[in-house]
C-alpha cells in the first residue's frame, strides 16, 4: 500500500504525442483563420452551451436533448445527479436508496452504457458496485441528457445516451455591472437529518473572472417509506470547485477549472443490498479530483446568424483521478484493505464551421485510462494494473434546403487498445466505425418531423476483460473464481427513431404557448456483455467460475410523449414513457427495464413572480414484463413531490432566496423495478441562501 500511494502522489498530467500534435495544429489553424481574415467581426462570447449534441457554437438546445436547468435544481434540491432526472420519461433512478450509488437508467441501459461528462471531460470511473457519479449537484449549472446511442459524436460508452453535466462559472452568478459577488446557502432535510452548507465567492476584474464554490454535507441513516431505518446509509461529503477564465481577446477565451470531492461512508460492498455474508460492511473513503482546461476561439462571419461566427474551435484538456480506499472490518482478524484507482487523461478538440453549403461539427477525442487495484487478504480478486488507450475522429454536417429540409449525416472512427500487466498475451486492439443519419422536415410553422438512425459501440472495460482471482467462497477451500476474457467483442447498438415536435401560441389567450413532442424508438444491441456464473461443481452443482461473456442480442423499443403549456403565471407539463426490452434469441423479457411512467408537473407564480409553488406527481405502473428467473414482484406506485420558492426581486430582501421541497409527500413505500431495496420515504427539505 505504501508503494502504491507513493506512486499515486507522483502522478503528472501527460499527453499522448499524437493528440498533442493535433491540438497544436487545430489551434494554430484556427488562429491562422482568425488573423488572415480581412473582415473580422467583434464577437462577444455569450451563452455557449456545452450541449450533449457537442456543438461548441450552439446557442439553442436540440429539441431531442433534455435540459434540467439551475432553476429546477434549486426547486428540487436533489441528493444525486440521478434524482435530478427522475421526472423525465424513460429515465429511472437505479442503484438503490443510498444516494452515492444512484445512477440514471435511460431507456433500459445504465452504468457503463451511459456516458457521463463534466464540462466536456469524460468521467470513466466504473468498478464493481462502486458509484460513478461523484459530483455534488450544488455545484451544477445544468444537466443535459441525450437519449439513445450517441457514439457518432461521443465514442465508446454512449450506446444508452449521454449525461452532460455543466458546472457553474462567474458569468452565471454575477449581476449586471457587478465586479465581486458571493452567496451563502444552508439546506436541511428531515430524512436522515441531512445538512449541507455551501459558500461561494466570484468576480471579474478586467478580462479575468473567477469562482470558488465549496460545500460540506452529511446525512444520518436514511428512512425508507413507512419509517423503517436503512442501516449503513450515512455519509459525509465535501466538494470544491475553483475556476478562472481569461478573455484573451474579443474572440478568444481560456478557462481552467479544478474540482475536488471527498466522501466517507459505511455501506455494504454492494450498496443496493443490505449487509450480509456476500455483501460485507465496507468503510469507504472516496476521493475524486479533476482539472479541466478549455480554450475557445471564434472567427469569421456567419451567413445565417447575425453577429455569430462562421467558425468555432473548442479545445478541452482534462485529467481525472478517482480513488476508493476501503476497509472491511468484519473480514479476517484484522480486516481487509482495498484500493481502486482509475486515472483518465484526455483531450477533446471540437470544431463548428460553416462551409460547402452546410454547418459542420468535427474533431477528435483521445483519452487514456489507467486502472490500478490492490486487494488485501486471502480468497480475493487479484490485483490489477491495466490501461486503455482510445483515439477517435468524427464529423457531422447539417445541410439545410429552403429552410424546410435538413439532412444530417455523421460518422466516427475509433481505435482502442488495452493491456493488463498481470496477464500474458492480454494486449487487445480493435476499431469501430459509428455512422449516423437524420432527416428533419419543417412540415408546417407549428410542426417538425425528424427521422434518425445511429450506430454506436462500447469497448469492453478492463474489469470485464482482465478480472481474475477469487470472487467468493461457499466454504473454506471451495470458492467461485473469476476467469478473465480478453477476447470480448465490443457491444454494438443500432437505433432507429421517429420524432414529431409541435409548437402553438395564442390558443386560449394572446400570451399562451403549447409545445409537444412524440418519439418512437427501437434500439437493437448486439454482443451484450454480461457477468455470468458458469461451470457447476460435479458434486455440489453450484457454479465454480464467474466470467464476462458476449450474450445474445437485445432489443429495446418504446415511445415517449410530452407536452408543456404556459399562460401568464401558470405552467403545466405532462409526459409519458414506455420501454420494452427483449432477448431476440428466445423472445424473453430483459431485466433492468424501467416501468411505464406518467409525470404531471404543475407550477404557479405569485407576488409578481417572487413566489413560485409547484407539484410534481409520478404515476409508475407495475413492472410485470419479467425474465423467467425473476421471482420478485414490482408493484405500481404514485409519488407526489411539492416545492415552494420565494426570491424577492426588489427591496431590502433582494438577494435572499428561501426554498421548501417535499419529496414523497405520502411516505409511499415503493421499490423501483429490478432494484433490491425500497426507496427513501418522506423528506422535507428547507433551504435559505443569500446572494450579495
Amino acid at each position: 500500500m505504501g508503494q502504491f500511494k507513493a506512486a499515486r502522489a507522483g502522478n503528472t498530467l501527460t499527453l499522448n504525442p499524437l493528440a498533442a500534435a493535433v491540438l497544436a495544429l487545430s489551434a494554430s489553424g484556427a488562429l491562422a483563420q482568425d488573423s488572415n481574415s480581412d473582415d473580422q467581426p467583434v464577437i462577444q462570447f455569450g451563452e455557449v452551451l456545452v450541449a450533449a449534441d457537442r456543438n461548441p457554437a450552439a446557442k439553442e438546445k436540440d429539441e431531442s436533448t433534455v435540459v434540467v436547468e439551475r432553476v429546477q435544481l434549486e426547486e428540487q434540491q436533489p441528493e444525486s445527479i440521478a434524482q435530478a432526472l427522475k421526472y423525465e420519461p424513460n429515465i429511472e433512478v437505479v442503484g438503490g436508496p443510498r444516494y452515492s450509488n444512484q445512477a440514471p437508467n435511460i431507456r433500459g441501459l445504465s452504468g457503463v452504457r451511459v456516458l457521463q461528462t463534466i464540462d466536456g471531460a469524460r468521467q470513466n470511473f466504473n468498478s464493481g458496485h462502486r458509484g460513478t457519479y461523484q459530483l455534488d449537484p450544488e455545484l451544477l449549472k445544468q444537466v443535459e441528457v441525450k437519449k439513445g446511442p450517441a457514439s457518432s459524436l461521443w465514442g465508446s460508452g454512449a450506446i444508452g445516451g449521454v449525461v452532460a453535466l455543466t458546472t457553474k462559472n462567474a458569468g452565471d452568478l454575477l449581476k449586471n455591472g457587478q465586479a465581486v459577488g458571493g452567496y451563502l446557502k444552508e439546506e436541511l432535510g428531515t430524512n436522515g437529518d441531512s445538512t449541507e452548507t455551501t459558500a461561494a465567492v466570484y468576480g471579474k476584474s478586467g478580462d479575468f473572472d473567477y469562482l470558488v464554490n465549496g460545500s460540506v454535507s452529511e446525512n444520518d441513516h436514511v428512512e425508507i417509506g413507512g419509517g423503517e431505518t436503512l442501516e449503513n446509509s450515512a455519509s459525509e461529503n465535501t466538494a470544491l470547485l475553483a475556476r478562472g477564465g481569461f478573455q484573451i481577446s474579443d474572440n478568444q477565451r481560456f478557462d481552467i477549472a479544478l474540482r475536488h470531492s471527498n466522501r466517507e461512508e459505511g455501506v455494504p460492498s454492494n450498496p443496493n443490498t443490505n449487509v450480509g455474508s456476500s455483501s460485507p460492511l465496507v468503510e469507504r473513503d472516496i476521493t475524486d479530483q479533476n482539472v479541466t482546461a478549455n480554450y475557445l476561439i471564434q472567427a469569421g462571419k456567419s451567413k445565417y446568424t447575425s453577429g455569430a461566427a462562421s467558425h468555432t474551435t473548442k479545445v478541452t484538456l482534462y485529467r481525472n483521478e478517482t480513488q476508493f480506499d476501503e476497509f472491511r472490518p468484519t473480514m479476517g482478524v484484522d480486516g481487509q484493505n482495498d484500493s481502486t484507482e482509475i486515472n483518465t487523461t484526455g483531450i477533446a478538440v471540437t470544431n463548428a464551421t460553416e462551409g460547402l453549403g452546410a454547418q459542420w461539427v468535427y474533431g477528435l477525442d483521445w483519452y487514456q485510462d489507467d486502472v490500478t487495484t490492490v486487494r488485501d487478504g486471502d480468497n480475493r480478486p487479484a490485483d490489477m494494473n491495466a490501461d486503455t488507450d482510445v483515439l477517435g475522429l468524427y464529423t457531422q454536417a447539417d445541410f439545410t434546403f429552403a429552410d424546410v429540409l435538413t439532412l444530417t449525416p455523421g460518422v466516427r472512427y475509433d481505435r482502442f487498445e488495452a493491456e493488463s500487466d498481470q496477464l500474458t498475451d492480454s494486449a487487445r486492439d480493435d476499431s469501430a466505425v459509428s455512422p449516423s443519419f437524420a432527416a428533419s422536415v419543417k412540415a408546417a410553422e407549428w410542426m417538425t418531423l425528424t427521422a434518425s438512425y445511429a450506430r454506436a459501440f462500447r469497448a469492453p472495460g478492463t474489469d470485464e476483460m482482465y478480472t481474475q482471482g477469487t470472487h467468493f467462497c461457499y466454504f473454506p477451500g471451495v470458492c467461485n473464481t473469476f476467469v478473465p476474457n480478453p477476447d470480448l467483442e465490443a457491444e454494438e447498438a443500432q437505433n432507429s427513431e421517429l420524432r414529431a415536435d409541435f409548437s402553438f401560441s395564442g390558443l386560449a389567450t394572446e400570451s399562451d404557448q403549447l409545445t409537444a413532442s412524440a418519439t418512437v424508438f427501437r434500439n437493437k444491441v448486439d454482443n451484450f456483455i454480461e457477468q455470468l456464473v458458469v461451470n457447476p461443481h460435479p458434486n455440489f452443482f453450484f457454479p465454480m467460475n464467474t466470467t464476462y461473456q458476449n450474450v445474445d442480442e437485445a432489443e429495446l423499443k418504446g415511445f415517449e410523449l410530452g407536452a408543456n403549456y404556459r399562460v401568464n403565471d401558470l405552467a403545466l407539463g405532462l409526459s409519458y414513457g414506455q420501454t420494452e426490452g427483449k432477448d431476440l434469441s428466445d423472445g424473453s423479457y430483459l431485466s433492468n427495464i424501467p416501468a411505464d411512467k406518467w409525470v404531471l408537473d404543475l407550477g404557479y407564480y405569485f407576488l409578481q413572480r417572487d413566489l413560485k409553488t409547484g407539484l410534481r406527481t409520478s404515476v409508475v405502473s407495475a413492472q410485470d414484463e419479467l425474465p423467467a428467473e425473476e421471482t420478485r414482484t414490482f408493484d405500481n406506485y404514485t409519488l407526489a413531490d411539492a416545492y415552494v420558492t420565494w426570491e424577492p426581486a426588489t427591496g431590502n430582501l433582494n438577494g435572499l432566496k428561501l426554498g421548501l421541497a417535499l419529496d414523497n409527500l405520502t411516505d409511499e413505500e415503493y421499490r423501483v423495478a429490478f432494484q433490491e431495496l425500497y426507496m427513501p420515504g418522506r423528506n422535507i427539505k428547507l433551504s435559505a441562501s443569500y446572494r450579495f
